[in-house]
């Protein structure tokens, strides 16, 4: 959706109310700062330092496509465990940049990992889904959901994924109005009893009302390639569906495996995601 939306910057002050709230009642392998291209943020060092104290995570990671990498302080370097850097076919740093990074890396202790990209998987669509069987299925198979746990935080609300907290202006952008992303989100400050509350929401099996705008882990693969500035004014120039874009083959390989675990859950008595 990042073509598609305004740009904007957190705050590291909401970061760390937010973090601090949660940080009472579950801990994460990483937290993972993300973007668009964090690096823009002036204030990326601030937000990594807060990240570190917040004691939500065991580490901190951040993604990035590297460009900037050169220009970041010590104290960037200093607050950060592992930079994974996502290099494209067009747009990436020079290996003087990547050979720089590295020794600052060194340096300060952190990891510098790299990696190549040259397609993605299809995601979000421009028409939504009908509320049936097949999208309960891109809900259920989902693993940033229900494997990664790759879930995100954004201005108070905890999400399954990265979907809902932009998802509202993406549709406003393309005349689709009606969807609330609190619907699909978990209010940390509001909660009265966070540690039940929180895992409820996220041991919910319900499938999102976002799930009818994306194609999860089931969207088929296309080559990576950078977008015309005025192919960027409207997500409609880009008409994606499940019709077009949803791959069967992976659906029905999915599926088959969610099945699979459920029935080894009955044979075991052991929980799979």
């Amino acid at each position: 959706m990042s073509p598609f939306i305004r740009s904007r910057l957190p705050f590291e002050d909401e970061l760390a109310r937010d973090m601090s709230r949660l940080s009472t009642a579950m801990f994460a392998e990483e937290i993972r700062i993300v973007g668009g291209e964090p690096l823009l943020n002036p204030r990326i060092a601030t937000i990594l330092k807060v990240a570190r104290t917040s004691g939500i995570a065991g580490r901190v990671v951040l993604f990035t496509n590297g460009l900037l990498l050169h220009t970041m302080s010590k104290e960037f370097w200093s607050n950060v465990d592992e930079i994974r850097v996502n290099l494209y076919p067009r747009a990436r740093p020079t290996e003087r940049l990547v050979d720089q990074a590295r020794k600052r890396a060194f340096e300060s202790g952190a990891q510098l990992s790299i990696f190549e990209y040259s397609s993605f998987r299809v995601t979000m669509v421009t028409e939504p889904h009908p509320p049936d069987a097949i999208t309960s299925m891109i809900f259920r198979t989902c693993k940033n959901a229900h494997f990664h746990h790759c879930h995100l935080v954004h201005r108070g609300w905890l999400y399954k994924c990265a979907c809902p907290s932009y998802l509202g202006e993406f549709l406003t952008n393309m005349g689709q109005s009606g969807y609330q992303a609190e619907a699909d989100g978990f209010d940390i400050h509001g909660a009265t009893d966070l540690n039940q509350q929180l895992w409820d929401f996220l041991t919910d099996n319900k499938p999102l009302d976002a799930c009818r705008h994306c194609l999860g882990y089931v969207g088929k693969q296309q080559a990576h390639h950078q977008l015309p500035i005025e192919d960027t004014r409207d997500a409609r120039s880009q008409p994606i569906t499940r019709k077009t874009h949803l791959s069967k083959t992976t659906l029905t390989k999915e599926s088959l495996r969610y099945f699979g675990r459920r029935i080894t859950e009955v044979l075991t008595g052991k929980s799979m995601w």
